[in-house]
């Protein structure tokens, strides 16, 4: 089973156009249809972030179109007991045409599937809401051979916390707080993954070294600027980002990415945490990344 037909369920005139806009570059066919009542034969339904009362729209939503795969557009909390999955914002138009894939395996298998071929278990991680590595990695991969054959710049990040003594109660909130930051710096061509339990990958195609360290100093700020209470105490949490960027000519493959990456990580958390670090193919080293005088101020 294929999504093709869409609408979209928002209130504010300019979310719709961009949430409209975004399911059409991912591929789907956006009707005109903005109230419940106006649905017909879409096969998904998006309700906006500004709907007033979206449980009760949910209930109108669903008996207009009781086959639709019901979405809730959200930019935090990433859980909507009235629908059938949150879809996360900003919006990634990469991001969404995976998940519309699966999002339909998972329909098929539910309508008559069976339950050993489910893909839903583990692919989504519950706190950040990015695809989990172990399922999203050949995606990855086939960037990677992409730029290389096709001679444009990718680039890649890790980021983690910087260690906070005995926080381990708060690692959600952090990881949450860290994921919507992420989504507020990317554009919709990039690719947040979380690697592991407590390091998140970016995958930044057609981008090169220089913008690529912007987008990480742009994260570390935003969560630097952010607070977090924990009991008594108020904390401020900072993370550290190794960069890695693979040249158009140059062999390399994602493990080389994900190495060095992970070597500049290593270096950051090393160096005093709060900072970005690349990987300089010339010399073979991971290079600490000054902040840049041309870094946009990031809003609040």
């Amino acid at each position: 089973m294929k999504l093709k037909h869409a609408a979209v369920i928002e209130p504010n005139q300019a979310r719709w156009k961009a949430l409209a806009a975004g399911l059409k570059k991912a591929g789907l066919i956006v009707s005109s249809a903005k109230e419940a009542d106006e649905l017909g034969k879409e096969q998904l339904v998006v309700l906006g972030a500004s709907a007033k009362s979206p449980s009760r729209l949910a209930r109108l939503i669903r008996e207009k179109a009781p086959n639709a795969l019901l979405l809730a557009a959200q930019s935090k909390g990433f859980k909507a007991p009235f629908a059938d999955a949150v879809l996360p914002l900003p919006l990634s138009v990469n991001d969404l045409k995976v998940r519309l894939a699966e999002w339909a395996n998972r329909r098929a298998d539910d309508d008559g599937g069976s339950a050993a071929s489910r893909a839903g278990e583990g692919i989504l991680d519950p706190t950040t809401n990015f695809y989990t590595f172990s399922h999203f990695k050949e995606v990855l991969f086939v960037e990677v051979k992409r730029a290389r054959r096709y001679g444009f710049p990718l680039a890649l990040a890790l980021l983690a916390f910087d260690p906070i003594k005995g926080v381990q109660h708060v690692h959600s909130q952090l990881m949450g707080g860290l994921a919507l930051a992420i989504r507020r710096s990317l554009r919709d061509t990039d690719y947040p993954v979380q690697y592991s339990a407590d390091r998140v990958l970016l995958l930044m195609p057609h981008t090169d070294l220089a913008g690529t360290l912007i987008v990480a100093r742009r994260i570390c700020e935003r969560v630097s600027r952010a607070s977090l209470q924990s009991g008594d105490d108020v904390l401020h949490p900072t993370i550290s980002v190794g960069v890695a960027a693979g040249e158009p000519g140059r062999e390399y493959g994602f493990s080389d990415l994900v190495r060095q990456a992970q070597d500049g990580l290593t270096q950051a958390m090393a160096r005093g945490g709060n900072r970005v670090e690349f990987y300089d193919a010339s010399t073979d080293v991971a290079l600490e990344a000054p902040m840049p005088p041309t870094i946009p101020p990031v809003a609040p």
